[in-house]
């Protein structure tokens, strides 16, 4: 269905950062200060697709712009389920990770899969906006035609179609944003950290929602002033078409909120709780976006939706498997995430040595909010 080269075949691909400033060339007013500025707006002569997921008719270059802090055990999963879909560029911002995550991701950066960002919160804002900003200054990011904001825990499922981003964008023609209405998956009852897909481990939801927050594909356009987390924010009076995934009348709240959500076309599979004990590493961790913000018992109760079942992501089991199974073929990768695995569990004991943790997981264990 979908198609991918060896990754064997992957040329490394170490692009020189951009700069979030240089001096221009040598001429105030001739034509290499405009070739500069030209340089930092127009897309660059398309480059050659890196190994990854083929897909059908004209292949639209789409990067995945995402956060990350102490995700490598479940980065790879991640990663292949993107490569299925057709992403070309992957932008990863991460900070003060302590499970080898930057290592995994240098090395993916060695097989030319992903450019790594290392950022700091700022006086403007958290981990998350910064990573955002700094994001435009990546070739990675420049040179897309469309662009898809996510986090590790976010996984796009197309239901039209090859499943791929290319399907989704032929579903919905005409316009610059399309939104995809977020679907929460629960804990599923699953206490333990397993290895095994979080994508077939939990298949437990919420129903189809009415109101949802969306996340969005939306095109890389001059228009655009700064990549939000949910949906672009186009520049002063300028306006982006927008529709739901399958060409839906875009009904907005406020932020990334969708007065009408609809999940017949596309829908992201939120994982936000995974585990039990995998949520404990991650309310140690913190919130990107919401720095400050403790992720407790009413956090859990908000994203424990388990009331139905949902299996539209099976499409690509067989796809993501074989590309699992491709990045895992490269040693130093696959030594990298089974650290990453082993530095997760630790996390886990050393939190349930604790009392005061073992007691917040026991709270969440019996229910009482």
């Amino acid at each position: 269905m979908w198609g991918r080269p060896s990754i064997e075949r992957a040329r490394p691909a170490r692009p020189r950062a951009r700069p979030r400033w240089q001096e221009p060339p040598a001429g105030v007013f001739g034509p290499g200060k405009w070739a500069f500025f030209l340089a930092k707006i127009l897309p660059a002569e398309r480059p050659a697709r890196r190994p990854g997921a083929a897909m059908t008719g004209s292949s639209p270059r789409v990067a995945i712009v995402t956060t990350m802090k102490n995700e490598g055990a479940f980065l790879l999963e991640w990663l292949a389920h993107y490569r299925v879909l057709g992403a070309t560029s992957f932008y990863v911002a991460h900070n003060d990770c302590e499970d080898g995550q930057p290592e995994m991701l240098a090395r993916l950066a060695g097989m030319g899969l992903v450019r790594p960002h290392a950022t700091r919160a700022t006086e403007h804002g958290g981990i998350q906006r910064a990573a955002l900003r700094q994001a435009r200054w990546y070739e990675e990011v420049t040179q897309a035609e469309w662009i898809w904001v996510c986090d590790a825990d976010e996984f796009l499922v197309v239901k039209t179609g090859d499943g791929s981003f290319a399907a989704l964008i032929g579903a919905t023609p005409g316009v610059d944003v399309i939104g995809v209405s977020w679907r929460q998956f629960g804990s599923a009852g699953i206490t333990g950290y397993d290895p095994a897909p979080v994508t077939r481990q939990f298949t437990r939801c919420e129903r189809p929602p009415r109101v949802a927050y969306v996340k969005s594909l939306f095109r890389r356009l001059p228009e655009m002033a700064r990549i939000g987390v949910h949906m672009p924010h186009p520049r002063e009076g300028v306006e982006m078409a927008r529709a739901i995934a399958g060409g839906a009348p875009w009904r907005n709240g406020r932020g990334g909120l969708i007065l009408r959500a609809d999940t017949r076309v596309a829908q992201v599979n939120h994982y936000a709780l995974r585990a039990r004990d995998s949520f404990l590493v991650k309310r140690d961790r913190g919130r990107v976006n919401h720095a400050g913000e403790d992720m407790g018992a009413d956090y859990w109760a908000r994203f424990e939706r388990n009331e139905v079942e949902d299996h539209a992501i099976a499409r690509y089991d067989a796809a993501v498997t074989a590309e699992l199974a491709a990045l895992r073929a490269d040693p130093e990768l696959a030594r990298l995430e089974a650290a990453a695995r082993d530095w997760h569990r630790a996390r886990i004991a050393a939190l349930h040595a604790r009392p005061d943790w073992a007691a917040f997981s026991a709270r969440l264990a019996a229910g009482a909010m």
